[in-house]
């Protein structure tokens, strides 16, 4: 069957078609949807139930999988990765390439979402001549279009013309942007949306960079009225479609194309929905949404157009006419109405009534699956499983016969419709209900592979610093991070291969560890070779003082402030105490204002003091001074050496510190416990001078056991502190933390960007955990949390989308250095010892490929 290629020519988003008309062509975003409660998922349905009540104009939907090369989304970040470790960078991101290829395949899926609007016909706007010119114009019109017939000629388009589809493309663009929140496409994106319909299952189809149709068009100046009229070099925009199609099959098209000096071969079929059900039930029946289920990609194209209110209500009637006419006439044959027509009858006396009442239009719709396969028996079983899925919703689908190519025509921008058998008459909510837009994609699209999500195993790239770029879609622009859920359940473990990896692309990193879990990545990161610096503070006597605010802080007024909060926390003391907090200020202000100043030094301020409660005061501190490893604290001003943090990964470890129970109230904190909090409060402040270095280089702050900071007044004001700076300073803090109510504090969830849920079962803390992403407690979204594995998470990204993503670092000696777990005593069938001494994690073990260490062979 021969059909005109349907465009004619395009520009920026405008596709301007063979029979005259013009299209303007969006893209949205995609939105998250799966774990919104029931009253959310109204709001967006009422959105695009609106937009089709007004948009009064016909319109096509298209929804199409984006296919992903692996190796190029990995050769594009190559070209951003800068830095001393540039070359052990590049390497990794060629290893994981080739690692994510034997684990997912060379190509990825991600579903694209483009809506089509025809634009009216813009009225001319200038004034003819004379009636001389009118017969010129019309007479020009006339051979133009004989011309174009005969093919003698292409067909012509006004300057002035394009001009006026502008300005009634930017009235549509306020409609699509308000209700949809599309952005226009751009020629790139035309011109793939063409080329790729003639690879499926075949390839990526290949992109003409730095090509327009605008670059091949001829210009001519007529002299009457000096109008320009664009000559568009038609066998240019034909080119898009190169390849082979053949139709014999009938029920299905085959696609050849040569790749790499062989002919290939994909296979395509085009489903149509005979019957929509009457009524669909929302939410429940998301009829477009619902192919993101599946594991095979899946396309779809809609085209609708609208009928006014009054329209529609004539066209009901005209139906209960013939309706009517048919059950009178079973009647009088003596035969029983068909059960279709009482049906019928009824249903249509129904709408005829929700019509008159609700003033709504109706949309004329026709709706047309696309699925392709390798082969013949494959794009089979694909085709029974799509029919299945809709025949569950109680839709009629049907693979045409003959009507093929005519099908894969109507995908192309800028046709029409060409198969009218199948065209149904919807209310708006019906459309609505589809859920377009709807997506299951997580992550930025690009920057360093972390996980995967999904029936499809979509792999999850995320870049740390790209919340703070203004990049349009994105609903934050914080750069920190939260890691959340109970013990085990793989929060250190990402927290710890995200940071290796900004550190890996550029950035510089310190790591908070008092438990001392890290001490092992001097050895076992061998890939950041010296760039690794394990900074371990003890009780030895040239640590002392190392963590004295007046060691930290050049600057007074800082220093000050930091040494207030640590002992106002030791010693209880408000600052509505109006006996004891002026003495303990005026201790501090007047060490600080002297020589060599520190905390011990005001300790020894306060005892000499002779005021009784100042005297107390002093005994209060001095009892913490002399625990053991208080020296960090307290310095003595002599022996107070700076810790420098000049490589790009730094560790700074505490292990003395006996942190309480998350738990444990405050009130109930022994000596020791009382005083390991406090030294979180100078490691934080640290982190706050580390993050104010070179704003050029994106920097990161991982404060592992973060609720022992966040749960003292102090602890949270510095925190608070932390984030904003962070964001100034292009530093993100990642926390990592048990309780999510700890993070709950307005300020400072607020500034938190991405998200990382780990599984938890206690329902307060689920709770918690939920209103942090900003999701209501439904059961769907607590069972979610509770019943996620060992390496899951549900991960929130900077656009809002929300998505279960199990973390994988890939690489086995990647695993073994982030692994927090301690050491098992196990024995083997044989009795030997386990060699690593673990047991694996479900979810975070990776493929058991030998790798060795320095080669960088594939685990």
């Amino acid at each position: 069957m021969s059909i005109e290629f349907p465009i004619k020519y395009f520009e920026g988003n405008l596709v301007f078609s063979q029979d005259g008309s013009c299209w303007a062509y969006y893209q949205l975003a995609g939105y998250n949807y799966d774990f919104l409660a029931d009253d959310e998922k109204d709001m967006i349905f009422t959105k695009i139930k609106a937009f089709f009540w007004q948009i009064n104009l016909d319109t096509h939907l298209l929804v199409v999988p984006s296919f992903q090369s692996i190796h190029e989304k990995h050769e594009r970040f190559k070209a951003k990765l800068f830095g001393s470790l540039k070359e052990a960078s590049v390497k990794h991101t060629d290893d994981a390439a080739v690692q994510l290829e034997r684990m997912l395949g060379k190509e990825g899926t991600e579903y694209r979402f483009y809506i089509g609007v025809k634009l009216l016909k813009p009225d001319g706007t200038k004034k003819k001549a004379s009636i001389l010119q009118d017969i010129k114009e019309a007479w020009k019109e006339f051979i133009g279009g004989v011309n174009e017939a005969s093919g003698l000629d292409v067909p012509e388009i006004l300057e002035d013309e394009i001009n006026r589809y502008r300005k009634a493309e930017r009235r549509v663009f306020n409609k699509v942007s308000t209700r949809l929140g599309a952005e226009p496409v751009t020629e790139e994106d035309i011109q793939w949306l063409v080329r790729r319909n003639w690879y499926r299952s075949i390839g990526k189809a290949p992109i003409i960079k730095n090509w327009s149709p605008a670059y091949s068009v001829k210009y001519t100046e007529y002299k009457e009225g000096g109008m320009t009229v664009r000559r568009p070099l038609y066998h240019d925009v034909l080119r898009l479609s190169e390849g082979l199609v053949d139709d014999s099959p009938k029920r299905s098209l085959v696609l050849k194309q040569m790749h790499e000096g062989e002919e290939v071969e994909g296979h395509v079929a085009f489903l149509t929905i005979a019957n929509v059900p009457y009524e669909l039930q929302f939410p429940g029946e998301e009829w477009m949404y619902v192919i993101q289920n599946l594991d095979f990609p899946v396309e779809i194209s809609v085209r609708t157009e609208t009928m006014d209110n009054r329209k529609a209500l004539s066209a009901i009637r005209n139906k209960q006419k013939e309706l009517k006419d048919q059950d009178r006439h079973a009647r009088e044959t003596g035969n029983d109405t068909g059960l279709n027509v009482l049906e019928g009858r009824q249903e249509a006396h129904e709408l005829e009534a929700h019509l008159q009442k609700s003033r709504m239009p109706l949309i004329k719709t026709s709706i047309i699956l696309a699925i392709s396969a390798a082969d013949e028996d494959e794009l089979k079983r694909r085709c029974d499983t799509v029919k299945d899925m809709y025949q569950d919703m109680m839709f009629q689908v049907e693979q045409p016969y003959g009507d093929q190519w005519l099908a894969f025509n109507e995908f192309l921008p800028g046709a029409k419709r060409y198969i009218k058998d199948y065209v149904h008459f919807m209310e708006p909510a019906t459309v609505a209900g589809s859920m377009f837009g709807a997506t299951k994609q997580l992550g930025d699209g690009e920057g360093f592979f972390i996980g995967s999500t999904g029936i499809l195993d979509q792999p999850v790239y995320i870049m740390p610093n790209r919340a703070a770029q203004g990049i349009r879609g994105t609903k934050t622009n914080a750069l920190s991070a939260a890691f959340l859920g109970s013990l085990g359940g793989g929060k250190s473990f990402s927290a710890n291969l995200i940071t290796y990896l900004s550190v890996l692309s550029g950035g510089k990193a310190l790591v908070i560890d008092p438990k001392g879990e890290r001490g092992n990545w001097k050895d076992d990161l061998y890939d950041l070779g010296d760039q690794v610096n394990i900074i371990s503070l003890s009780t030895k006597p040239e640590d002392k003082g190392r963590l004295d605010p007046f060691s930290i802080h050049h600057d007074i007024k800082e220093a000050e402030t930091l040494a207030l909060d640590i002992l106002t926390f030791l010693t209880g003391v408000r600052l509505d105490d109006s006996e004891r907090f002026p003495k303990l200020t005026q201790a501090v202000r007047e060490v600080a204002e002297g020589e060599k100043p520190c905390l011990s030094k005001v300790v020894q301020t306060l005892l000499s003091n002779e005021d009784k409660t100042a005297r107390q005061l002093g005994e209060h501190i001095r009892s913490f001074s002399e625990l053991s490893f208080a020296p960090l604290l307290f310095g003595d001003g002599e022996n107070d050496s700076a810790i420098n943090l000049q490589t790009a990964l730094n560790v700074l470890q505490i292990q003395n510190l006996e942190l309480p129970a998350p738990d444990t109230p405050q009130e109930k904190y022994n000596l020791s416990e009382m005083l390991s909090v406090a030294m979180m409060l100078p490691i934080s402040s640290f982190a706050l001078k580390f993050i104010h270095s070179d704003r050029r280089i994106f920097k990161t702050v991982l404060l592992d056991e973060a609720w022992a900071v966040l749960n003292t007044s102090q602890g949270s004001h510095l925190a608070t502190r932390l984030v904003r700076a962070g964001r100034a300073m292009n530093a993100g803090i990642y926390f990592v933390t048990q309780n999510a109510n700890d993070l709950l504090d307005e300020k400072l969830k607020n500034n938190i960007g991405m998200k990382f849920a780990f599984r938890s079962t206690d329902p307060t803390e689920i709770e918690n955990v939920l209103s942090l992403l900003n999701l209501k407690n439904t059961e769907y979204n607590a069972s979610t949390l509770r019943e996620l594995q060992n390496g899951q998470c549900l991960f929130q990204d900077i656009t809002g989308r929300v998505g279960v993503v199990a973390i994988n670092a890939l690489f086995k000696d990647l695993f073994d250095a982030f692994d927090t777990r301690p050491p098992i005593e196990d024995l083997t069938q044989n009795g030997d010892m386990i060699p690593d001494g673990k047991l694996p994690i479900d979810g975070l073990k990776p493929i058991d490929i030998e790798k060795p260490k320095k080669e960088g062979v594939f685990i």
